[in-house]
């Protein structure tokens, strides 16, 4: 069994953290996505937004008021919170990011939408579950998904699917450009091609997230 500390010093290089303060840090709970590309919720809430200065401050707020993480209600100072979650801290929302120096960052959400990228596909009796990165899954009628794609979730339903086609947004999430957002211009193989502003990227599909069609459905401001 994991223990749920890890070494601050060896923590993964994209959280937003000072690394020689105390000796250990809280380890996120399992959430569908690798570590690197989660937080607990009490790195967030003290080590990012400065809501609290203890782990016991924090275990406070969550017992007796609420915060969510996608809709949910936690209670565990070590939940996770990742990339494109949204999360809920009494009322106020917020985004988890990626920039351009490969750290995750917490941004105040505009937007209610959560938006997940499709990581796999399962037939069941004539109609497909969906599977998505923050552990969303949902049957569909049409099997006009495909990994890859992201979809747009409110109130627990999906309310828009955005397709890896030409003209969608993409946010690059890995690879040299990783951060940046631009609009779709082709796709050979595994290699995609975006421009953003004057420029045309090249990179590795894998690298792409899916944020809208022909502009972002989030605000990264």
């Amino acid at each position: 069994m994991a223990s749920s500390h890890l070494k601050r010093i060896v923590a993964p290089n994209t959280w937003p953290i000072l690394r020689k303060t105390t000796a250990f840090i809280s380890r996120p709970k399992p959430n569908g996505q690798k570590m690197e590309l989660t937080l607990p919720v009490v790195v967030v809430m003290r080590d990012v937004l400065g809501l609290v200065q203890t782990s016991a401050q924090a275990r406070r707020i969550l017992r007796t008021q609420e915060v969510k993480v996608n809709g949910n209600r936690i209670y565990d100072t070590d939940s996770a919170v990742g990339f494109m979650d949204l999360l809920d801290i009494v009322g106020k929302k917020y985004r988890i990011l990626i920039n351009k120096n490969s750290t995750l960052i917490v941004v105040q959400a505009k937007e209610d939408v959560i938006l997940q990228k499709i990581t796999g596909k399962t037939s069941l009796k004539g109609k497909t579950q969906v599977n998505c990165a923050s552990g969303f899954n949902f049957i569909v009628d049409k099997d006009s998904y495909k990994v890859g794609d992201s979809i747009a979730i409110e109130a627990g339903k999906i309310t828009a699917h955005y397709p890896m086609d030409i003209g969608a947004s993409i946010l690059l999430t890995g690879g040299s450009h990783i951060g940046k957002v631009g609009v779709l211009e082709s796709v050979e193989g595994r290699v995609i091609k975006i421009k953003v502003g004057e420029e045309v990227l090249e990179t590795a599909k894998t690298h792409a997230y899916v944020v809208g069609k022909g502009k972002p459905a989030i605000d990264f401001s």
